[in-house]
């Protein structure tokens, strides 16, 4: 395996926090212990699975559910969410959708969110991301809401909003990747940078596609385009099912 570069700081925003180099290795290390070697038939069966359009997994449909709007928040996009098992209740619904100066404000970040792979995202790119990720986070929550901390549910919402950019972060991949205990969503997106930056991951990235059609036969399979999307859905895969 390729050791991992460490990150040049003009590619990350001055005041984030900086990203330890063994953080970076051992998350490495996972994702290719997921996607690679013995495991590297599992992975491409497992997402067979998940992609098919004849299965009940949200793989074939989460980022191009239609109509896709990469400039506005919509219905679809909520929905398009509560496939990958969250809820949006009413108040945050009416949060993301109805009309206000600071959903405005939201929307506006959003469309000046570039369509570029997170490999490519550079400092500019990752404040703007910060700053439509928290006021997702901040309009999902309320004082009477089950869950105070939504970022699970605030991190598939931006995932469905630009899927090469946003990783879908959830707590069985966090831990499996050792950044569980980081809690700072800033350094989780610096790893999973880390990842498809990496080429041993990207190698394994670009083959995925060509090993899932040719695995899945006649059975039909909508796969994702994105890099980033196929990482998430590996090893969401790996993380929760078992071969």
């Amino acid at each position: 395996m390729n050791a991992p570069a460490s990150p040049q700081r003009h590619d990350v925003p001055d005041d984030w926090p900086a990203l330890d180099a063994a953080v970076r290795y051992q998350a490495i290390a996972q994702a290719l212990e997921a996607l690679s070697g013995e495991s590297r038939a599992g992975a491409v069966q497992r997402l067979v699975s998940y992609y098919a359009v004849d299965g009940n997994y949200a793989g074939a449909s989460f980022a191009t559910l239609p109509p896709v709007r990469p400039s506005a928040i919509t219905a679809t996009d909520l929905h398009a969410t509560s496939l990958l098992s969250v809820d949006v209740g009413p108040g945050a619904t009416r949060r993301l959708l109805n009309p206000s100066p600071d959903r405005d404000r939201a929307v506006a970040v959003l469309g000046n969110l570039p369509e570029i792979n997170l490999a490519d995202a550079g400092a500019e790119v990752l404040i703007s991301m910060e700053e439509f990720y928290r006021w997702v986070k901040g309009a999902l929550s309320s004082p009477a809401a089950k869950d105070p901390n939504p970022w699970i549910t605030a991190s598939k919402v931006c995932a469905r909003k630009r899927p090469h950019l946003f990783p879908v972060r959830d707590r069985n991949v966090c831990a499996f990747l050792g950044v569980l205990g980081l809690k700072d969503f800033r350094l989780d997106w610096l790893v999973f940078r880390e990842l498809v930056r990496s080429p041993d991951v990207a190698q394994e990235l670009a083959l995925l596609p060509a090993r899932v059609l040719a695995a899945a036969g006649e059975r039909a399979v909508v796969i994702d385009e994105s890099p980033l999307r196929l990482l998430d859905a590996a090893l969401w895969t790996h993380t929760v099912w078992t071969d």
